[in-house]
């Protein structure tokens, strides 16, 4: 009985072993890609995909499976500067498998000496020649220490319907002074630092609620938000004579 089982054990062994040299030799097949289109961004295509994998370093279209380092593949995506994470496995037909999660681009950044897109994990997108997101506007001499508040702020206005419909734009004017930038009228509205979102936006809407609907988006010059509890308007020159 116990030469049975040791003999039946020997023989499984050798079927695994013999099964997995045999996939280990097999061909790549072909390479299945999928990536998160469903969101509406289009940073990265399969040809996109296939170029980095097929690259100098892994060369995956004429490996054997066996070779094949999955684990090595995802790094390698991974550092792609569209690319937020990456999942990669082998099926049994002798298929690799590629999903893909984009990065999403909150943000549009012109500093007058790079322009790039600011990402929700607050890294820097290059500029696609596959796809242009429609995102807010940003520009001035903006640094890292400003992408955290940026984030903030423009989360906010594209999670609004009214402010997004008004805001199109930010820029920093100085060095911790930001102003808005909007698509119909002929004024400006001066945020100030990328502090108190809630309470600036919160006066800015009863403004627009109380004041712009009467006299009209081109009797402003400046809406003021810096100030604690009030907002400072300034009237067009032409208005007041």
């Amino acid at each position: 009985m116990i030469v049975k089982t040791l003999m039946g054990i020997g023989i499984f062994i050798f079927l695994v072993s013999f099964s997995a040299k045999r996939h280990a030799c097999k061909p790549l097949k072909e390479i299945l890609i999928t990536v998160d289109h469903e969101s509406g961004k289009y940073f990265v295509n399969d040809s996109l995909v296939k170029k980095v994998i097929n690259g100098k370093q892994l060369h995956v279209s004429s490996t054997p499976l066996g070779n094949m380092n999955v684990k090595e593949v995802e790094r390698i995506l991974d550092r792609n500067s569209f690319i937020r994470k990456s999942q990669v496995f082998q099926d049994v037909d002798g298929n690799m498998k590629i999903r893909i999660n984009q990065e999403t681009p909150v943000a549009r950044i012109n500093t007058g000496l790079d322009e790039f897109y600011l990402s929700e994990q607050l890294t820097k997108i290059p500029l696609s020649p596959l796809y242009s997101a429609e995102v807010v506007l940003v520009g001035g001499n903006i640094k890292e220490e400003d992408f955290k508040g940026l984030k903030e702020l423009i989360k906010i206005i594209s999670a609004d319907k009214l402010l997004k419909k008004h805001i199109i734009a930010v820029k920093k004017e100085q060095p911790n002074s930001f102003i808005l930038l909007v698509n119909k009228g002929n004024y400006v509205i001066e945020f100030g630092e990328l502090k108190n979102f809630k309470e600036k936006f919160e006066k800015l809407k009863l403004f627009y609620a109380q004041y712009l609907g009467k006299v009209g988006l081109d009797y402003y010059e400046k809406i003021n938000l810096k100030f604690n509890n009030q907002i400072v308007a300034t009237k067009r020159y032409s208005d007041e004579k």
